[in-house]
């Protein structure tokens, strides 16, 4: 089981495929294990990197180390250690935290974003508000089952179960008292430690905004705002998903982001 040691901390990650890297950074409610509907397309044609950010799965750290800063450095890394110089990422919710954060900070590390159903921690008052209405102190995966779509629990339960069980494997879901975890969870989103929104016009790779229509957390509406200050970014919405397209639609998302990765992304020579 491949581990780095990251400030401290042993990181978790995981390499398959061959050809230009993507690095698929998961949500609040997930860990490495939730890409196995995509690594199968990726690794056809990509070296895909999957790692447990931080306080989640087995990358264990104490809920005093949930910041952003620190999973950048986990994330960079991981990369110098498989000595990828360029890659794209998948970011999904915290995940696209992450990724945005390093597309801000490492400019040269990042060949193209896209950004999954993710409020990017950027200083939106409405993203603000709509999450703090989902009760953030509660458990992880009781925030996160919530907001799965109609159609995926309709019609997947199977799945949504799965999606669930995944979850589990995280500290926070049988450690980690809920009380403290959601103060973990809030701190990351606190006035001083928000990305403000100028600073989506510095982004400079190339950019996918990702939602599902039904997506809870993240209305289209201010993805909307959010692709008009990345210049040259792209917006797609994935009809009946929730907060977790990745999942609940992976073929769609997997199609989408593909061809996004093949037309836009700068790897360089």
């Amino acid at each position: 089981m491949p581990f780095i040691e990251s400030r401290g901390r042993r990181v978790y990650y995981e390499r398959q495929g061959q050809g230009p890297a993507v690095l698929f950074l998961h949500g609040a409610g997930s860990n490495a294990a939730t890409w196995w509907q995509q690594l199968p397309a990726f690794s056809a044609r990509h070296t895909c990197i999957t790692m447990d950010i931080r306080c989640f799965g087995r990358s264990v750290a104490p809920v005093q180390e949930f910041d952003l800063d620190l999973f950048v450095a986990d994330a960079i890394a991981v990369l110098d250690r498989e000595e990828i110089q360029r890659t794209s990422i998948v970011g999904q919710s915290l995940g696209g935290f992450i990724g945005l954060k390093l597309s801000l900070d490492h400019p040269q590390r990042v060949a193209a974003f896209a950004a999954c159903d993710t409020s990017l921690a950027i200083d939106h008052p409405v993203l603000l508000d709509t999450i703090a209405k989902r009760q953030i102190a509660q458990k992880a995966v009781s925030v996160e089952q919530r907001s799965l779509g109609r159609w995926f629990l309709e019609h997947q339960p199977e799945k949504a179960a799965l999606y669930a069980q995944i979850n589990h494997f995280n500290p926070s879901a049988h450690s980690i008292p809920s009380a403290e975890w959601g103060g973990a969870l809030a701190a990351l989103l606190a006035p001083g430690k928000l990305i403000p929104m100028s600073a989506l016009q510095e982004v400079a790779c190339p950019t996918l905004l990702l939602v599902g229509s039904e997506d809870p957390i993240v209305p289209v509406s201010v993805m909307r705002e959010v692709q008009e200050l990345v210049g040259g970014s792209e917006l797609a919405v994935v009809q009946d998903a929730g907060h977790s397209a990745y999942f609940e639609k992976p073929e769609e998302v997997n199609r989408l982001v593909l061809d996004f990765i093949a037309r836009r992304a700068q790897y360089g020579a």
